[in-house]
Parts: C-alpha cells; structure tokens; sequence
C-alpha cells in the first residue's frame, strides 16, 4: 500500500468531445506522481476523477511491486 504523504495528483480539464449533456463537466484526467520513486501515472479513461485517481494508484503499486527489467 503507498502511504498518501508519498504521492501527489493533478487535475487537468478532459479533452473536449463534439456536443453531447455531459460535455465540460468538470477536470476528469489525473496525473499521480509516486515521489520517491519518481513514477508517474497520467489516466483520462473515464468520467469520474476519482475512478481516474484509483486506476493511477493501482498502476504505481504495480510498477513498485512488480519492476520490468530491462533485457
């Protein structure tokens, strides 16, 4: 589990679709940064900032727990 003092998120504004209801709702995208390590997950896939947020986590403590190694 990362420890929240450890990461830091941003928030950017989603890319502007044509038309529709639910277009400019709001920042959905998220970059999480893990400092120590200095990994970074940048994730715009759904609406939902928070759902965003979980998915960026869920990559570092993949990329921490399970290093690829150059071959």
């Amino acid at each position: 589990m990362i420890d929240a003092a450890d990461i830091k998120i941003e928030a950017w504004p989603p890319r502007q679709p044509p038309g529709g209801q639910h277009v400019g709702t709001g920042p959905s995208g998220v970059k999480v940064t893990h400092i120590p390590s200095g990994i970074e997950a940048c994730v715009e896939i759904g609406r939902s900032q928070h759902i965003n947020r979980m998915i960026a986590v869920e990559m570092i403590e993949a990329a921490i727990t399970h290093p690829r190694f150059p071959q």
